[in-house]
């Protein structure tokens, strides 16, 4: 069932007082003091796990076997919810002033993942333009989840076969083609640093984790959340959607305390975000409150709500 707010404009959804979304919109400003808490909470768990890492290396090095991949998951989740606020960033959501906005994402966002943010702001605006159909340029929920994808995904596959899409997409102008090259280069640079600093001090089953906690886990988490926000449970595994509309599918999924940290920034009420893309997710928790007291819009808000469980469940059945 394809849920979401498309074609109901602002002024036509009121609350039970009669009060319009157009007017209950221009209301919502950005919490951001909750966005740099939100940030900071990533890089506290991320220095924590590391920091458990070469403890637990130093003193129990026997159980390398154990602590590696367990960081390795870990690390890579952590990381898939930090990178989600590139998202916000790309919104001009993280900071009051654009620029600043832009030069705090590109140090403590953008750089570890090697993403230029002029280029994503550009690359994601198609993702809201033509979600649903062949031209849009985010487009894991085209693949269903089989057990041929999940390997793809685990192996790296998927992740090159994503990059070489947007090198090859013509949306970006040639500087912006260069600002990415750019900054891959710089997050390159970045973990290699990491990497070569963890060897030469001997934490070798940290360098591992950390290889394999942005390289391979970060990917699989990051390409499984987009396809449970958007791929419809009834399309078939074999369809083609590189050729054939999918159709508009978000999701409204239950918030918990697991559910913000796999979905974060926001990203457990992202059928509210495609409906009003430019609103920061600090507000979204409003939006779903008022969307739930009109008349008009809160059987589909109700109709909506679901689990990530529940939808991987049926995916798979599908799949």
């Amino acid at each position: 069932m394809q849920n979401n707010l498309e074609g109901i404009g602002f002024d036509e959804v009121t609350d039970n007082s009669g009060t319009s979304y157009t007017v209950f919109r221009n209301n919502l400003q950005p919490r951001y003091p909750a966005v740099a808490f939100d940030i900071v909470k990533g890089y506290f768990f991320l220095f924590v796990t590391v920091g458990a890492i070469i403890f637990i290396d130093y003193f129990f090095h026997s159980f390398w076997w154990i602590t590696i991949p367990v960081s390795s998951v870990l690390i890579g989740y952590i990381a898939a919810y930090l990178a989600l606020f590139i998202h916000e960033a790309g919104h001009f959501n993280i900071h009051p002033d654009k620029k600043m906005n832009d030069r705090l994402a590109t140090i403590f966002l953008c750089l570890p993942f090697g993403l230029s943010l002029k280029s994503y702001r550009k690359i994601h605006w198609q993702h809201h333009l033509h979600l649903g159909t062949p031209q849009d340029a985010e487009v894991s929920y085209f693949h269903a989840p089989t057990k041929l994808f999940v390997l793809e995904t685990l192996t790296g596959i998927h992740l090159l076969r994503t990059m070489m899409r947007k090198e090859g997409n013509d949306v970006l102008t040639k500087e912006q083609v260069k600002q990415s090259r750019m900054m891959l280069l710089g997050g390159t640079f970045l973990h290699l640093i990491i990497l070569t600093a963890a060897f030469l001090t001997g934490n070798w089953p940290f360098a591992i984790a950390w290889l394999l906690g942005f390289g391979i886990f970060f990917p699989f988490f990051a390409t499984i959340r987009q396809i449970l926000e958007h791929r419809d449970e009834l399309a078939h595994y074999s369809t083609d959607f590189y050729k054939q509309p999918h159709g508009k599918v978000s999701r409204l999924f239950v918030h918990t305390v697991l559910n913000s940290s796999f979905g974060s920034a926001g990203f457990t009420r992202h059928m509210i975000h495609h409906w009003d893309p430019q609103i920061s997710y600090t507000r979204l928790k409003d939006i779903e409150a008022f969307l739930s007291s009109s008349e008009k819009v809160a059987p589909i808000i109700k109709a909506s709500k679901t689990t990530y469980t529940s939808v991987l469940k049926k995916l798979l059945a599908a799949s």
